[in-house]
């Protein structure tokens, strides 16, 4: 006799639980399958920001994106009574005279104005070297991952939904308006595997691209922030005097371990602005499954049309996943397009 669920989902990170939740919150059954594999989300500080503040110009639909998140995981707390949604605004330490003029003048424009303070900022905090004041940004904050993951994980394993173990293709049957995968049958699979993308022989043919990041966990003290403070780094408060920072973004070395490169880059930045003495707890690695036009691969194999893939978020998981999650399940239950910067046939026509 053979379970049936509505979605079969591959993969348990940021993307996965955001496609768990999609469904669930929508009355559907999933089944989640993945194995104890180490993927980016295991080290993501969780941070959205609706503004690129290497540039001073705005995410892609950050304006949709947040209107998602700021019901999306407000609705899973109050479901699960946990709270991993922490709003806090940026501060974007300034470099130059140059910069604050710089800011002001994108402040302005019709994308960011919402976000972005018009003048430069004054924040008194002994421990942070600041002589150039701030930009503020707003609708800003942080998601406690690890927190949300595990909460998510235990979730479905109390209803029998999720299975750790690694993904037997040989198990996995298509058929016209369903799979089958060993003892469960479901009109649809998604694979949400992050970087192991590259291993999955439906979808490997995507231009998938890893971008490993390294960050650091860190105890300060004597330091007490109210804001993220970003300058080459991120500085984020986490938990008691536990502080994170990151992040690193390196194409070309994605070895399994973290690298004395990054130790050097995050140390040398950090102490550029972080006055206080510090203590690194952790010094932690993950391989970001990155697309070259930045948007994520969504939509279903051109031949195995059950078969669906949610992949390609980058450093913007946190933000990204519930409304592609969103686009995803609309596209299959509403026969709504998806958007066609997300959708993978737009590598499809490239090729």
């Amino acid at each position: 006799m053979k379970t049936k669920v509505d979605i079969i989902i591959v993969g348990s990170g940021i993307a996965g639980c955001a496609l768990a939740w999609q469904w669930l919150l929508q009355g559907k059954s999933v089944l989640m399958i993945a194995d104890a594999n180490k993927g980016s989300s295991a080290v993501a500080a969780g941070v959205y920001n609706p503004t690129i503040l290497k540039r001073f110009t705005s995410v892609w639909k950050a304006d949709d994106q947040l209107e998602v998140l700021n019901d999306f995981y407000p609705r899973i707390e109050s479901l699960l009574s946990a709270k991993f949604l922490h709003p806090i605004d940026i501060l974007r330490r300034f470099h130059d005279e140059r910069e604050i003029k710089t800011w002001i003048k994108k402040s302005g424009k019709e994308d960011l104005k919402d976000f972005m303070s018009p003048e430069a900022v004054t924040y008194e905090n002994q421990a942070i070297l600041a002589p150039f004041d701030y930009g503020k940004v707003s609708g800003t904050g942080w998601v406690d991952t690890l927190g949300y993951m595990q909460l998510t994980r235990d979730y479905l394993q109390s209803k029998s939904s999720y299975r750790m173990e690694s993904f037997d293709f040989k198990e996995l049957s298509h058929h016209k308006d369903h799979i089958v995968y060993k003892d469960t049958v479901a009109p649809k699979i998604i694979f949400a595997e992050g970087f192991q993308m590259l291993s999955n022989p439906f979808f490997k043919n995507l231009p998938l691209q890893g971008n490993k990041g390294e960050v650091f966990t860190i105890k300060v003290p004597d330091l007490h922030l109210d804001y993220i403070i970003k300058s080459s780094v991120f500085l984020m408060p986490y938990t008691d005097d536990l502080f994170w920072v990151g992040a690193t973004y390196n194409n070309d070395d994605l070895s399994d371990a973290p690298t004395d490169e990054a130790k050097e880059f995050l140390t040398s930045r950090l102490e550029r602005f972080l006055k206080l003495p510090y203590e690194i707890v952790e010094h932690n690695y993950g391989i970001r499954p990155t697309t070259k036009d930045r948007r994520p691969f969504v939509g279903a194999h051109q031949q195995f049309k059950n078969y669906l893939v949610f992949n390609g978020m980058g450093s913007r998981a946190v933000l990204m996943a519930p409304w592609a999650a969103q686009q995803l399940f609309d596209s299959i239950y509403l026969n709504k397009p998806l958007d066609p910067e997300i959708d993978i046939q737009r590598c499809n026509e490239e090729s």
